[in-house]
Protein backbone atom coordinates (compact mmCIF):
# COMPACT_ATOMS: atom_id res chain seq x y z
CA UNK A 1 0.00 0.00 0.00
CA UNK A 2 2.61 2.04 1.20
CA UNK A 3 4.44 1.71 -2.47
CA UNK A 4 0.90 2.59 -4.67
CA UNK A 5 0.84 5.46 -2.66
CA UNK A 6 4.62 6.69 -2.67
CA UNK A 7 4.18 6.01 -6.49
CA UNK A 8 0.90 8.05 -7.02
CA UNK A 9 3.16 11.15 -5.04
CA UNK A 10 6.26 10.83 -6.26
CA UNK A 11 5.12 12.68 -9.89
CA UNK A 12 3.31 15.27 -7.88
CA UNK A 13 6.42 15.79 -5.59
CA UNK A 14 8.53 16.28 -8.80
CA UNK A 15 6.36 18.77 -10.09
CA UNK A 16 5.79 21.32 -6.85
CA UNK A 17 10.01 20.99 -6.12
CA UNK A 18 10.85 22.27 -9.64
CA UNK A 19 8.13 25.27 -8.83
CA UNK A 20 9.99 28.48 -8.34
CA UNK A 21 10.53 29.27 -4.18
CA UNK A 22 8.11 32.32 -4.76
CA UNK A 23 5.12 30.28 -6.16
CA UNK A 24 5.20 27.64 -4.05
CA UNK A 25 5.19 30.17 -1.05
CA UNK A 26 2.77 31.74 -2.22
CA UNK A 27 0.28 29.01 -2.93
CA UNK A 28 1.65 27.74 1.46
CA UNK A 29 0.76 31.36 2.24
CA UNK A 30 -3.14 30.79 0.39
CA UNK A 31 -3.66 27.42 2.30
CA UNK A 32 -2.56 29.29 5.46
CA UNK A 33 -4.98 31.99 4.53
CA UNK A 34 -7.87 29.39 4.73
CA UNK A 35 -6.44 27.83 8.23
CA UNK A 36 -6.56 31.53 9.37
CA UNK A 37 -9.86 32.28 8.61
CA UNK A 38 -10.97 29.39 10.36
CA UNK A 39 -9.39 30.21 13.29
CA UNK A 40 -11.18 34.16 13.19
CA UNK A 41 -14.45 32.65 12.89
CA UNK A 42 -14.14 30.50 15.86
CA UNK A 43 -12.13 33.43 18.12
CA UNK A 44 -15.25 35.33 16.79
CA UNK A 45 -17.56 33.17 18.48
CA UNK A 46 -15.94 31.84 21.58
CA UNK A 47 -14.43 35.42 22.66
CA UNK A 48 -18.33 36.48 23.97
CA UNK A 49 -18.20 34.06 26.24
CA UNK A 50 -14.62 32.74 27.19
CA UNK A 51 -11.95 35.30 28.91
CA UNK A 52 -9.07 36.18 26.18
CA UNK A 53 -5.98 34.15 28.06
CA UNK A 54 -8.07 31.54 28.50
CA UNK A 55 -8.91 31.01 25.10
CA UNK A 56 -5.22 31.67 24.32
CA UNK A 57 -3.91 28.59 26.50
CA UNK A 58 -6.65 26.53 25.67
CA UNK A 59 -5.68 27.18 21.54
CA UNK A 60 -2.24 26.83 22.06
CA UNK A 61 -2.98 22.90 23.91
CA UNK A 62 -4.82 21.90 21.21
CA UNK A 63 -2.97 23.38 18.66
CA UNK A 64 0.38 20.81 20.32
CA UNK A 65 -2.66 18.09 20.70
CA UNK A 66 -3.30 18.36 16.85
CA UNK A 67 0.83 18.26 15.67
CA UNK A 68 1.72 15.98 18.80
CA UNK A 69 1.93 12.81 16.14
CA UNK A 70 4.81 14.76 14.48
CA UNK A 71 6.56 15.88 17.98
CA UNK A 72 6.66 12.11 18.56
CA UNK A 73 8.37 11.29 15.24
CA UNK A 74 10.78 13.89 15.73
CA UNK A 75 14.75 12.62 16.71
CA UNK A 76 16.09 13.15 20.17
CA UNK A 77 17.35 16.58 20.77
CA UNK A 78 15.69 17.99 17.47
CA UNK A 79 13.72 21.06 19.75
CA UNK A 80 17.05 21.87 21.24
CA UNK A 81 17.46 25.75 19.27
CA UNK A 82 20.82 28.44 19.75
CA UNK A 83 18.13 30.57 19.46
CA UNK A 84 15.94 30.84 22.40
CA UNK A 85 15.78 34.67 22.56
CA UNK A 86 14.74 34.69 19.09
CA UNK A 87 11.34 32.54 19.98
CA UNK A 88 10.92 34.71 22.83
CA UNK A 89 10.50 37.62 21.36
CA UNK A 90 8.03 36.05 18.58
CA UNK A 91 5.84 34.70 21.28
CA UNK A 92 6.06 37.82 22.87
CA UNK A 93 4.70 39.64 19.63
CA UNK A 94 2.49 36.87 19.40
CA UNK A 95 0.47 37.24 22.61
CA UNK A 96 0.31 40.73 21.82
CA UNK A 97 -1.32 40.14 18.11
CA UNK A 98 -3.07 37.75 19.58
CA UNK A 99 -4.91 40.06 22.20
CA UNK A 100 -5.37 42.69 20.29
CA UNK A 101 -6.93 40.51 17.90
CA UNK A 102 -9.30 38.94 19.98
CA UNK A 103 -10.54 42.35 21.61
CA UNK A 104 -11.29 43.86 17.84
CA UNK A 105 -12.88 40.76 16.59
CA UNK A 106 -15.10 41.14 20.32
CA UNK A 107 -16.00 44.58 19.60
CA UNK A 108 -16.24 44.81 15.65
CA UNK A 109 -17.97 42.98 12.72
CA UNK A 110 -16.18 40.14 11.95
CA UNK A 111 -15.84 41.28 8.17
CA UNK A 112 -14.19 45.05 9.71
CA UNK A 113 -12.17 42.82 11.84
CA UNK A 114 -10.81 40.71 9.28
CA UNK A 115 -10.35 43.82 6.34
CA UNK A 116 -8.21 45.41 8.97
CA UNK A 117 -6.84 42.32 9.36
CA UNK A 118 -5.25 42.14 5.92
CA UNK A 119 -3.62 45.25 6.47
CA UNK A 120 -0.68 42.69 8.00
CA UNK A 121 0.10 42.51 4.54
CA UNK A 122 1.21 46.36 3.92
CA UNK A 123 3.15 46.28 7.16
CA UNK A 124 5.00 43.24 6.22
CA UNK A 125 6.58 44.62 3.17
CA UNK A 126 7.36 47.82 5.00
CA UNK A 127 9.39 45.47 8.38
CA UNK A 128 10.82 43.41 5.17
CA UNK A 129 12.46 46.78 4.13
CA UNK A 130 13.69 48.03 7.40
CA UNK A 131 14.31 44.42 8.80
CA UNK A 132 15.17 42.04 6.11
CA UNK A 133 16.96 44.26 3.68
CA UNK A 134 14.55 43.30 1.00
CA UNK A 135 14.15 45.39 -2.37
CA UNK A 136 10.64 46.97 -2.18
CA UNK A 137 10.08 48.52 -6.10
CA UNK A 138 8.47 51.44 -7.12
CA UNK A 139 4.96 48.96 -7.70
CA UNK A 140 5.04 47.75 -4.65
CA UNK A 141 5.53 51.06 -3.41
CA UNK A 142 2.77 52.37 -5.30
CA UNK A 143 0.21 49.54 -4.10
CA UNK A 144 1.61 49.63 -0.48
CA UNK A 145 0.38 53.56 -0.44
CA UNK A 146 -3.13 52.62 -2.07
CA UNK A 147 -3.50 49.74 0.58
CA UNK A 148 -2.93 52.04 2.97
CA UNK A 149 -5.43 54.71 1.87
CA UNK A 150 -7.97 51.91 1.76
CA UNK A 151 -7.23 51.26 5.97
CA UNK A 152 -8.04 55.00 6.52
CA UNK A 153 -11.14 54.45 4.45
CA UNK A 154 -12.13 51.39 6.88
CA UNK A 155 -10.99 53.15 10.02
CA UNK A 156 -12.99 56.83 8.89
CA UNK A 157 -10.95 59.01 11.93
CA UNK A 158 -12.96 62.14 10.94
CA UNK A 159 -16.59 60.70 11.02
CA UNK A 160 -18.47 60.72 14.08
CA UNK A 161 -19.14 57.15 14.06
CA UNK A 162 -15.27 56.85 14.49
CA UNK A 163 -15.05 53.25 16.64
CA UNK A 164 -11.75 53.38 18.40
CA UNK A 165 -11.51 49.76 18.42
CA UNK A 166 -10.79 50.15 14.78
CA UNK A 167 -7.33 51.29 15.79
CA UNK A 168 -7.36 47.93 18.16
CA UNK A 169 -7.48 45.85 14.75
CA UNK A 170 -4.67 47.72 12.83
CA UNK A 171 -2.56 47.06 15.71
CA UNK A 172 -3.00 43.43 15.85
CA UNK A 173 -2.02 43.65 12.12
CA UNK A 174 1.06 45.08 12.93
CA UNK A 175 1.90 43.02 15.32
CA UNK A 176 1.08 39.69 13.36
CA UNK A 177 3.22 41.60 10.33
CA UNK A 178 6.03 41.29 13.51
CA UNK A 179 5.65 37.66 14.11
CA UNK A 180 5.48 37.09 10.23
CA UNK A 181 8.80 38.89 9.91
CA UNK A 182 10.04 37.00 13.13
CA UNK A 183 9.48 33.80 11.70
CA UNK A 184 11.32 34.52 8.22
CA UNK A 185 14.15 35.42 10.20
CA UNK A 186 14.08 32.03 12.38
CA UNK A 187 13.45 29.92 8.90
CA UNK A 188 17.11 30.36 7.94
CA UNK A 189 18.47 28.10 10.64
CA UNK A 190 15.30 27.00 12.64
CA UNK A 191 12.63 24.03 11.00
CA UNK A 192 8.90 24.72 11.16
CA UNK A 193 8.11 22.13 13.80
CA UNK A 194 10.36 23.40 15.89
CA UNK A 195 9.54 27.25 15.47
CA UNK A 196 5.32 25.72 16.05
CA UNK A 197 6.36 23.74 19.22
CA UNK A 198 8.37 27.01 20.89
CA UNK A 199 5.82 29.57 20.36
CA UNK A 200 2.64 27.49 21.29
CA UNK A 201 4.85 26.62 24.40
CA UNK A 202 5.65 30.11 25.24
CA UNK A 203 2.38 31.56 24.80
CA UNK A 204 0.53 28.81 26.70
CA UNK A 205 2.85 29.15 29.81
CA UNK A 206 2.50 32.67 29.77
CA UNK A 207 -1.22 32.14 29.41
CA UNK A 208 -1.74 29.95 32.20
CA UNK A 209 -1.29 32.61 35.09
CA UNK A 210 -3.94 34.98 34.38
CA UNK A 211 -5.81 31.71 32.92
CA UNK A 212 -5.48 30.53 36.34
CA UNK A 213 -7.17 33.63 38.17
CA UNK A 214 -9.75 34.20 35.37
CA UNK A 215 -11.02 30.77 34.94
CA UNK A 216 -14.57 29.82 33.42
CA UNK A 217 -15.08 26.25 32.72
CA UNK A 218 -16.40 26.23 29.04
CA UNK A 219 -19.59 24.32 28.29
CA UNK A 220 -19.02 21.10 25.62
CA UNK A 221 -19.43 23.16 23.06
CA UNK A 222 -17.51 25.96 23.93
CA UNK A 223 -14.70 23.65 24.46
CA UNK A 224 -15.19 22.02 20.83
CA UNK A 225 -14.86 25.51 19.09
CA UNK A 226 -11.54 25.93 20.99
CA UNK A 227 -10.50 22.53 19.99
CA UNK A 228 -11.36 23.20 16.17
CA UNK A 229 -9.80 27.03 16.51
CA UNK A 230 -6.80 24.82 17.90
CA UNK A 231 -6.89 22.60 14.68
CA UNK A 232 -7.14 25.75 11.97
CA UNK A 233 -4.21 27.24 14.29
CA UNK A 234 -2.04 24.72 13.38
CA UNK A 235 -2.77 24.17 10.13
CA UNK A 236 -2.49 28.34 9.21
CA UNK A 237 0.93 28.34 11.05
CA UNK A 238 1.98 25.48 9.47
CA UNK A 239 1.22 26.49 5.93
CA UNK A 240 2.68 29.96 7.24
CA UNK A 241 6.07 28.86 8.27
CA UNK A 242 6.68 26.44 5.21
CA UNK A 243 5.36 29.73 3.11
CA UNK A 244 8.17 31.85 4.56
CA UNK A 245 10.50 29.17 4.27
CA UNK A 246 10.67 28.69 0.51
CA UNK A 247 9.39 31.94 -0.37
Amino acid sequence: MHVQVTRIFAPLLRRWECLPGNVRGALWMLLAGVGFTGMTVCIKVSAQTIPIFEIMALRAIFALLVILPAILRAPRGFFHTERPGAHVLRSLLGICGITAMMLALAHLDLTLATTLGFTRTLFMILLALLFLGEVIRWRRTLATGIGFLGVVLCIQPGATGFDPWTIVGVVAALFAAGVTTMIKRLTSTEPPLRILVWSYLIIGLIAVLPTAMIWKTPSFGELGIIALMGLFSAWGQTCMVHSLRVG
